[in-house]
Formats: structure tokens, C-alpha cells, sequence
């Protein structure tokens, strides 16, 4: 089957090459949102979480370890210009030290140490006794530009830093040029491996505490957040044991569904309630439409029935005459099933009706009908413009036609009927007042009339189903029915009240 000109048999179009990363992207989304709902908050509150403190803890960590290299870099600058006041240049242009007290590059091997060297010639510290020079990595440490990671006679870490100094002339030469000389300073970098060290464990260790913490919040936040969500899920499945049958079917599901589930989820609850007691309204109304075709049926079959018992033949005209009645009924019940798949479908709903135009067919069809009774029909319009209503004709032609049937079947001379508008905010009305001069009701007959089969009076030809069926099909469109007494003829007065009057000119259906 194609909708819109697309077979999904047919293989699908090759995308060009430009449309590939948004394909895999939209995969990428897809299988997303294949995730149940609680997965996909979680994933979405601690991916980004995760990525700001793994990002935060690197930044964090360069920024105490460049603290760290900067203090020992300056630590070792003041002890080359201290070195360096030290060294000399002898008569015959050799380095030396001037002899001093002892300090932290006088013991041997003591971790600090220092070495000079001038062109071709070096001197070094005491503390490196008979070694030259430290191995010494020639790519600086990572964090600083001018340190260098370097290995002392134990083996044990260092850290070196070269700077140029200029050193003082001897006397006998006092105009010449100062000698430059690149000094090398080593100090024992072990401590500071250690503090770097401790600080890359402590970030690592806040950093798994942060992530406990935010999935910790992020479970609470699934299971809080999505407690409506739950206890939504709870009162539809409670709503799938069997209810019964009838119209108390709707307004138990409407109070089924009144329980508070959270402010966001309410409009949601108020429409799945809506919808749910429109679809429990339908089906009672296919079911009552069986019913009815049942009784409406046996009338005909009762007299072929009884024309075949009283006579060994039937009359072929009787036949046909029962068999289009039953043909009609069929027919008749069959556009209203079709009328409430519309009304199950509102969007569905065919095009305006003009109301005036449909009652005046249905009041020339009810003075043919009750032409013998030479009842005067009375039609009194209160209403100005173009009036539509949007909804079924064969709805709107049923009600009128089973209201003004019955009432002509008990006027005595009068009929009237009423044309008026039923305004609202939202939902403009039709209304219908039908009125005649019969007997009317009592009390008791007032409160049983509208039941299913209830007939008053056996001697008037009908089923009992006209108001019942006139009632739901009202229903139907949100409006009511009432019945009480006329004021002005004495007898029975029916109140049609049915919403779907539209504002504006439409197009009349037909």
C-alpha cells in the first residue's frame, strides 16, 4: 500500500556524500532515544558532568604543577645568582671559587650541585666530587620552559636550570671584556615528584566523589522526576480489569483517573481521562446500536411471521413491503456506526450542516408522515445569519426525526418548534426547543422517560427507544437532552442541547 506516493518495498534513494555525518548523527539519535527514558536523564546529566570535571581536574592540575615548578625555578635562579657571586676568573683567565663557608653543594653527593662551564673549561661543585656532568634530558619538563629533568651519581631525581651570568675581571685586568659563563644548578627533585603526585591523587579522588555524588543525585532525580510518570503508568493498568457496561463506564474511569499525578503530567491525565471516556462512550453506543436493531428489527419479522402462520401463502407484496423496511433499518444503523467511527475520529468530521435547511426537510417529511392528524407544525426561528453545525447530517436528520416523530404521535393539533442559539466562551450550541399539546408527563413518567424499550402507552405505534436514541446521539456532541412540561401548550416540552455551532460562514454539507 502507498501513502503519498512512497512504497516501502522500493530500496531507498542513495543520500549524497554531503548528507552522511547528518545520517550518522540521526542514527546516533535514534539509538538514543531506543533507551528507556530514565537511561537517557541519567546518561544526559552525567556525560556532561563527567566531561566538566575531567576537564576542570586537568586545568586544575597543570595549574598547581606549574605553581609547584614555578617555586622550584625560583629557588634555583637565587641559588645561580648566589653560585655565581662565588665564581671568578684567575690571573691566567682560569674559573675558580672564591673560598667561603660551606654550604648545601659542599658534602659529597648531597643533591644539590652546580657546574660552570666557560668555552672549552669547567668547574663544578664539591658535592659532584669526580663526576663531569649529570645525564641530563635535553627537552624541558612538562610546566616549565627552562627547567630540565636531570639523573644525580645516586640515581635519585633532579631538576636543572642553565643560566648565562657575567663574571668579574681581575685586577690586573680591569678593561677587559666580562666573561660569560653558562652555570647549571641542580637541586633534588624527589619532593616535588611526591607533592606532584599527591596532588594528581587528590583530584582524581574529588573527582570520583563528584561523579558518586552526581550519579547519586541523578538517580534521585530519575526516581522523583519520574514518580508521575509511574503512578500514571499504575492507574492506566489498574484501568484494564473489566469495568462493566453502560454509561457509568465513563464517569468511573473520569474519577479512576482524578488522582493528583504532578502539576506537568495533569494536562496529559486530563486527556488520556477524556479520551478514554469518549472511547467507553462509543462503544457503549455500538452496543446500544445492536440493541436497537434488534428491536427495530423484530417488528417486521413478527409480521412475516404471523402472515405465514394465519395464511399458507405470503403475499409477495407484504414481503417486499417488511423486507425494505428491514433494508431501511439496516441501512439507518449502519450510517450511525458510521457516524460514531466519525465521532471516535473527530478530524474526520465532513464538512458544515446548515441547520435551518436540514430541519425544514425534516418537518416536510413529519407533515407527510402525519398528514392524517392534521396537526399544525410550527417552526420559530430565533436566530440571525448563516447558521452551521459541525457534525453528522444523519445525526442532526435522526434526533430531529425521533423528537418530532414522538411529538406527533401525542399532539392533539400543535407542534411547535423552537430555533435558538446556545452561546459559550468556547463552544458555541444549537438548541431545540419542541413543544406540543398531548397529555405531557407525569413526574414518574418525566424521570423513566429516556430508558431503553420504556413505552408509556402500547396503543401508540413505536419501540420505545426514540429518546434514548436522541439523548446519546446529544450526548454524543457534548450536549443533553430535557424533557418537562410546555408552559405555553400544556404538554410535553424536549430540549435539544447539542455544542458544534460554528462561527463564521462555512460551506453547508450536501
Amino acid at each position: 500500500m502507498k501513502h503519498g506516493g512512497f512504497d516501502p518495498l522500493a530500496a531507498p534513494p542513495a543520500p549524497p556524500p554531503q548528507a552522511l555525518p547528518a545520517r550518522g548523527l540521526s542514527a546516533w539519535a535514534l539509538a538514543l532515544a531506543q533507551w528507556p527514558m530514565a537511561t537517557r536523564i541519567a546518561v544526559l546529566a552525567l556525560v556532561p558532568m563527567l566531561l566538566l570535571v575531567a576537564t576542570g581536574g586537568l586545568w586544575l592540575r597543570g595549574q598547581m604543577h606549574q605553581s609547584l615548578l614555578g617555586g622550584f625555578e625560583q629557588v634555583l635562579r637565587e641559588k645561580v645568582q648566589r653560585v655565581g657571586a662565588r665564581l671568578q676568573q684567575g690571573p691566567n683567565g682560569e674559573l675558580r671559587e672564591a673560598t667561603g663557608s660551606a654550604d648545601e653543594f659542599s658534602a659529597i653527593y648531597a643533591g644539590w650541585y652546580w657546574r660552570a662551564q666557560s668555552g672549552g673549561e669547567a668547574l663544578r661543585s664539591r658535592s659532584l666530587w669526580d663526576m663531569d656532568r649529570l645525564p641530563t634530558d635535553p627537552q624541558p619538563l612538562h610546566g616549565s620552559a627552562v627547567l630540565h629533568l636531570a639523573t644525580g651519581p645516586l640515581q635519585e631525581p633532579l631538576l636543572s636550570l642553565t643560566l648565562p651570568i657575567p663574571l668579574g675581571q681581575p685586577p690586573a685586568q680591569p678593561s677587559a671584556q666580562p666573561v660569560q659563563v653558562a652555570l647549571t644548578v641542580y637541586g633534588p627533585a624527589a619532593q616535588l615528584q611526591t607533592s606532584m603526585r599527591q596532588i594528581d591523587r587528590t583530584l582524581v579522588l574529588a573527582g570520583l566523589v563528584l561523579m558518586l555524588l552526581a550519579g547519586g543525585l541523578a538517580w534521585l532525580q530519575v526516581r522523583v522526576g519520574l514518580a508521575p510518570l509511574r503512578r500514571l503508568e499504575a492507574l492506566l493498568a489498574a484501568l484494564r480489569a473489566p469495568q462493566g457496561d453502560g454509561p457509568d463506564v465513563a464517569a468511573h474511569l473520569t474519577s479512576h483517573l482524578a488522582a493528583p499525578t504532578g502539576r506537568d503530567l495533569q494536562p496529559l491525565q486530563n486527556e488520556l481521562a477524556g479520551l478514554l471516556a469518549h472511547n467507553a462512550h462509543v462503544v457503549a453506543r455500538a452496543r446500544a446500536h445492536a440493541v436497537d436493531l434488534n428491536h427495530a428489527l423484530k417488528k417486521p419479522l413478527a409480521l412475516l411471521s404471523a402472515q405465514a402462520s394465519a395464511h399458507p401463502q405470503v403475499p409477495s407484496s407484504e414481503v417486499r413491503q417488511q423486507v425494505d423496511a428491514m433494508a431501511q433499518l439496516v441501512d439507518r444503523y449502519q450510517a450511525r456506526t458510521l457516524s460514531d467511527a466519525l465521532h471516535a475520529h473527530p478530524g474526520a468530521a465532513g464538512q458544515a450542516v446548515d441547520v435551518r435547511e436540514c430541519l425544514s426537510q425534516v418537518v416536510r417529511m413529519m407533515e407527510r408522515l402525519h398528514a392524517a392528524q392534521e396537526l399544525d407544525w410550527a417552526l420559530e426561528d430565533r436566530t440571525s445569519g448563516r447558521l452551521l453545525w459541525r457534525g453528522e447530517q444523519a445525526d442532526l436528520q435522526e434526533v430531529l426525526g425521533n423528537l418530532l416523530d414522538n411529538a406527533g404521535k401525542w399532539a392533539a393539533s400543535r407542534v411547535r418548534l423552537t430555533l435558538s442559539r446556545q452561546e459559550g466562551a468556547d463552544h458555541p450550541g444549537l438548541r431545540l426547543d419542541i413543544e406540543d399539546d398531548g397529555p405531557g408527563m407525569t413526574a414518574a413518567q418525566l424521570q423513566a422517560a429516556g430508558q431503553r424499550g420504556v413505552r408509556f402507552d402500547e396503543s401508540v405505534q413505536g419501540s420505545g427507544l426514540g429518546l434514548a436514541i436522541a439523548s446519546q446521539i446529544a450526548q454524543a456532541y457534548g450536549g443533553q437532552l430535557q424533557l418537562d412540561k410546555s408552559e405555553a401548550l400544556r404538554g410535553l416540552r424536549v430540549r435539544l442541547e447539542m455544542r458544534g455551532l460554528v462561527r463564521g460562514d462555512h460551506r453547508p454539507a450536501g
